[in-house]
């Protein structure tokens, strides 16, 4: 959680940016008038908005670049329902360029990052319950899908083949023979035949609420990225809930072998089950997911999977850790 000097720091960049023609105050005025208040800033802010609350409701200010797509989020939100917020857009405020107002419910539970830095390979059953409770939305997504036009499949397939030649070109030598092997797979993967779902931006433990006694995921938030994408690309959110990155590389917890067992008993389970070529797809999915989360740099407006790496010591030992060595066939999920 942000000190109140690095909330206020964030918050004053946010309006000192070229574009942000609007004060902080016109902000909380605004909030309080339609919302009641007392309006507070929440603890961590967004690069792109301001963001402050009055205990039952989120109120957030955002970029005009930077817009939420209400649309997807409310496919988004049938498609997961009581764990994705409901958002509403309020217009905007202030001189041109003006920000951009939305509100969403605020959702039950802690975030999921907080939680985890007391837990410990003895707190099974809370990590089980977290892990079940996350194949069942997978299973949502799966079950549920989307059915995006003809140009928007293809306007994405277009970027995630244009995101793998970066790759080609940039990763070292021992990610190249997966490159190719994921690269070659996306005309299947973006053929419509294959689940094209809702996937999150940024699906890292950060994002994640969770009942702090149970381990029950009980929310997911900031959907700002959300894109249609094959089902798997976010299943770099599982690994990150089983290991950690520690100064060495990429470690898994003991249990995580159990785990990830577990979750996939459970979403084989609610799914009816997925047959052998399904299930090579979705290993194919989630290698193209980790590569484009910690092989691209951050893109401003990227919509799916936003880069956190390129060619950093960090983002490389955690594909290191995450992905096979080449020699290596793929793992199951």
């Amino acid at each position: 959680m942000s000190s109140p000097s690095d909330l206020e720091e964030s918050i004053s960049d946010f309006f000192s940016k070229a574009g942000a023609c609007t004060s902080r105050s016109q902000c909380d005025a605004f909030a309080n008038k339609i919302f009641g208040g007392p309006i507070i800033p929440v603890p961590v802010q967004g690069t792109c908005s301001y963001t402050v609350t009055n205990g039952t409701t989120i109120i957030q200010f955002r970029e005009p670049e930077s817009p939420l797509d209400i649309q997807i989020l409310a496919t988004v939100q049938a498609v997961h329902p009581g764990i994705v917020a409901n958002h509403s857009f309020h217009g905007t405020i202030g001189e041109s360029p003006s920000l951009y107002i939305y509100s969403m419910n605020i959702l039950p539970g802690d975030n999921y990052f907080d939680l985890s830095l007391s837990l410990t390979d003895d707190d099974l059953d809370h990590r089980l319950e977290t892990v079940r409770s996350l194949a069942r939305i997978f299973a949502q997504s799966w079950q549920k899908g989307s059915r995006p036009d003809p140009k928007s499949i293809s306007t994405n397939f277009e970027e995630c083949c244009s995101s793998f030649d970066y790759l080609r070109r940039n990763l070292p030598s021992r990610f190249q023979n997966l490159i190719t092997q994921v690269r070659d797979s996306l005309p299947t993967l973006f053929s419509g035949e294959y689940p094209l779902v809702p996937t999150h931006g940024d699906f890292s433990e950060r994002n994640i609420l969770a009942n702090p006694t149970t381990g029950e995921i009980t929310g997911i938030i900031d959907w700002a990225e959300v894109g249609i994408l094959p089902f798997g690309f976010a299943l770099y959110g599982l690994d990150n809930l089983l290991g950690y990155l520690s100064p060495s590389g990429w470690v898994f917890h003991d249990t995580a072998d159990y785990l990830r067992d577990e979750f996939w008993r459970v979403f084989c389970e609610v799914v009816g089950g997925v047959s052998q070529s399904e299930m090579e797809f979705i290993q194919l999915a989630r290698q193209a997911g980790l590569f484009l989360r910690y092989g691209l740099p951050y893109k401003p407006g990227r919509k799916g999977v936003v880069g956190v790496g390129g060619t950093n010591n960090t983002s490389l030992k955690v594909l290191t850790g995450l992905v096979p060595a080449e020699e290596s066939p793929l793992p199951t999920p």
